[in-house]
């Protein structure tokens, strides 16, 4: 009677394996067909990490990358940009620089530093995202500074009301601009054109605008965003055309002028 028992018992495990495999096989099948389709991705706007306002029609297959779809972007006018589809946006023409920054590249001196004094990256920069993510225990409780001492060159909200300030850094007359986007909140009493230095606060990290949850989305490039006189940042168009030539070069934003640490307690 045991030996039945124990026979039967067998018998069903076995039966529940064959089951299970069966399964497991046709997932696979499954999704192996799927992988072959093609699929099409249609909006009349899309907005990829605030990048900018696109018209995108066109058949994507899952084996074209992140490079394709980008080059159906098609950038904004100025026109569009004065009718509001960048909208409380400041500028400020940059005289020779005359802030703090000068004092962080004394010899000896640290220059660069991260953004919070608590943080973590979600997401590393790479051809499809522009930027470092970051996340912190804290929230919108985390505070968000410069990386650099500098002058403020932009406060602005996205097309998505991502709230984003901007900073202006000249680094032994070089130029670099930082980008702080999603912000829950603006530092009271900032201002284009003032000079902050990397104890200064710019806002609270948030998510705001085209966000999935909240963090930072840092860009740090080797430019001066919003500046007439230069030829590859003077706009927010020539920003996001910059980016993707010097992510195509392998820069990759702060971590190319600073170890940037999976995560970190002090700044």
């Amino acid at each position: 009677m045991v030996q039945e028992e124990l026979a039967f018992t067998q018998k069903c495990i076995l039966a529940l394996s064959l089951i299970f495999l069966g399964t497991s096989i046709g997932i696979q099948i499954k999704e192996a067909e799927a992988s072959k389709q093609d699929y099409t991705i249609s909006y009349e706007y899309v907005n990829i990490k605030d990048m900018t306002r696109a018209n995108v029609s066109k058949k994507i297959t899952p084996k074209d990358s992140f490079e394709t779809l980008l080059e159906t972007i098609v950038p904004l006018k100025n026109d569009d940009e004065k009718e509001g589809e960048v909208s409380t946006l400041k500028e400020v023409e940059f005289p020779a620089t005359q802030n703090s920054t000068k004092k962080a590249t004394e010899a000896g001196k640290r220059i660069w530093y991260m953004p919070t004094e608590n943080g973590q990256i979600s997401q590393y920069p790479n051809m499809g995202h522009v930027a470092y993510d970051i996340t912190s225990w804290r929230g919108t409780g985390e505070t968000v500074h410069p990386v650099a001492n500098g002058v403020i060159s932009g406060i602005y909200t996205d097309t998505y009301g991502a709230l984003i300030v901007t900073v202006l850094h000249d680094i032994d007359g070089k130029k670099y601009t930082s980008q702080y986007v999603h912000l829950s909140s603006y530092a009271p009493g900032i201002s284009v054109g003032q000079p902050v230095t990397i104890n200064d606060a710019l806002g609270q990290m948030g998510s705001t605008g085209w966000s999935t949850g909240v963090h930072l989305h840092l860009t740090v490039l080797d430019c001066a965003l919003f500046d007439a006189n230069d030829p590859n940042c003077k706009d927010l168009n020539g920003w996001y055309r910059y980016d993707k030539q010097r992510l195509s070069e392998n820069f990759y934003g702060l971590g190319a002028l600073v170890y940037v640490p999976p995560s970190w307690n002090s700044r």
